[in-house]
């Protein structure tokens, strides 16, 4: 008996048990194991998104983060947040630098894609300083992708 368990070991055949069965190792249960466990989290992790993420339009905002000379302009780097159900392709986004109710200048940027539930960053330049004025950040539209 033991030269066929050798036999089996130096032809690449798994190993049996007495009755002639394949027999698996303990590394190949634990293996699957984690793997099934695996599987099961991210079934469960996606099922639990399509059932409590809304179902409604993008609802994106845009804050700016800070502001950095870029040359001889200025550089007011925005981040955009969308809050709502579904993804908004093509965002468009302008900046206003306000003096009272007058636009001094308009900035206009564009986000490929902002999906449902993230952040996406980007900057608007400006030839005067957006800190010394009001800047005013309004998203425009979106398609949907």
């Amino acid at each position: 008996m033991a030269d066929i368990r050798e036999n089996d070991i130096a032809s690449g055949r798994a190993p049996r048990d007495e009755d002639g069965s394949a027999s698996v190792s303990r590394l190949a249960w634990i293996s699957s194991g984690l793997g099934l466990l695996l599987f099961l989290g991210s079934v469960g992790v996606l099922g639990y998104e399509g059932i409590t993420r809304g179902s409604g339009p993008p609802a994106i905002t845009a804050v700016v983060e800070e502001v950095v000379p870029a040359g001889p302009r200025w550089l007011a780097h925005i981040r955009l947040t969308n809050d709502g159900g579904k993804t908004g392709a093509k965002v468009q986004v302008e900046g206003q630098l306000m003096a009272g109710d007058e636009a001094l200048e308009t900035s206009v940027a564009e986000f490929d894609y902002v999906p449902a539930g993230s952040e996406q960053k980007g900057g608007l330049f400006f030839d005067r300083d957006p800190r010394a004025h009001a800047l005013r950040l309004r998203v425009l539209g979106y398609v949907e992708p």
